[in-house]
């Protein structure tokens, strides 16, 4: 069946099968304790098939307790299909307490080309 890797190591996992490629990678908590900051990064899946290569990027939350900062990005879904690319990016919550603002943006999607089919993610 092709190539076959597949390794779990706890924070991570990742398996290819020849053309096919699926990434799962978490790191759940990182402190460092010096401006106190807890990131959690997830990447959900990263599939390669040849010139199609669909991808879902979550970035839980990164808080910083230096300058009192809180986000929670999420990248929903990176298509790349040929020529045919699509992304939609999700801004949760994003919180600067040091310069006493709030940033919230509900979805921003962009698209590489004008002619190409809108996809709703």
């Amino acid at each position: 069946m092709g190539y076959l890797l597949r390794v779990s190591l706890g924070l991570l996992s990742l398996e290819s099968i020849g053309y096919l490629a699926l990434a799962a990678i978490g790191t759940r908590c990182n402190p460092a304790i010096g401006y106190v900051a807890l990131p959690a990064v997830g990447i959900r899946s990263l599939a390669s098939i040849g010139y199609v290569a669909p991808a879902t990027i979550d970035i839980r939350s990164v808080v910083s307790i230096g300058c009192l900062d809180a986000a929670a990005i999420d990248v929903r879904s990176v298509m790349s299909i040929g020529c045919l690319a699509a992304v939609a990016i999700v801004v949760r919550y994003a919180a600067s307490i040091g310069f006493r603002s709030l940033a919230s943006v509900p979805l921003l999607s962009l698209f590489s080309h004008s002619l190409t089919p809108r996809y709703v993610f």
